[in-house]
């Protein structure tokens, strides 16, 4: 996966990898996201916390997108306090998906697991009003 630095330090993703990220977004997250990511999944009316407006992150942080945060929330899942998570923990879920191909060693599943996050948050980074 390819990225760039431009000049106001922004972290860009090459084509390949919003591909993978939308993709990865469609398989995973749209069920509660929604198809545009406004949080209008098929499954909101089953949850007990409304799923978050993803096309507004940059806004809601004042400007800039919160790469690391939006990393940590898909790596380790969201808590509220000290409850439970509110949404999967896909980092986890990933690692197990990849351990599930025939030799991978657990290294190598880490750094698949970190590219399918990274391919997620640039997608999501793409699509900020």
């Amino acid at each position: 996966m390819a990225i760039f630095l431009t000049g106001a330090g922004a972290v860009q993703a090459d084509e390949s990898a919003l591909i993978l990220g939308k993709s990865s977004y469609g398989a995973n997250c749209a069920i509660c996201h929604g198809d545009d990511g406004t949080g209008s999944g098929d499954v909101v009316e089953l949850l007990r916390v409304p799923p978050a407006d993803l096309t507004t992150l940059s806004e809601r942080s004042g400007g800039a997108f919160p790469f690391s945060e939006v990393y940590q929330s898909i790596a380790n899942g969201v808590y509220k306090a000290h409850g439970q998570a509110e949404m999967p923990i896909w980092g986890s879920y990933f690692k197990a998906d990849a351990l599930q191909d025939r030799g991978m060693s657990a290294a190598d599943a880490d750094h698949i697991a970190q590219g399918r996050i990274l391919s997620l948050v640039y997608y999501l980074q793409s699509i900020q009003k």
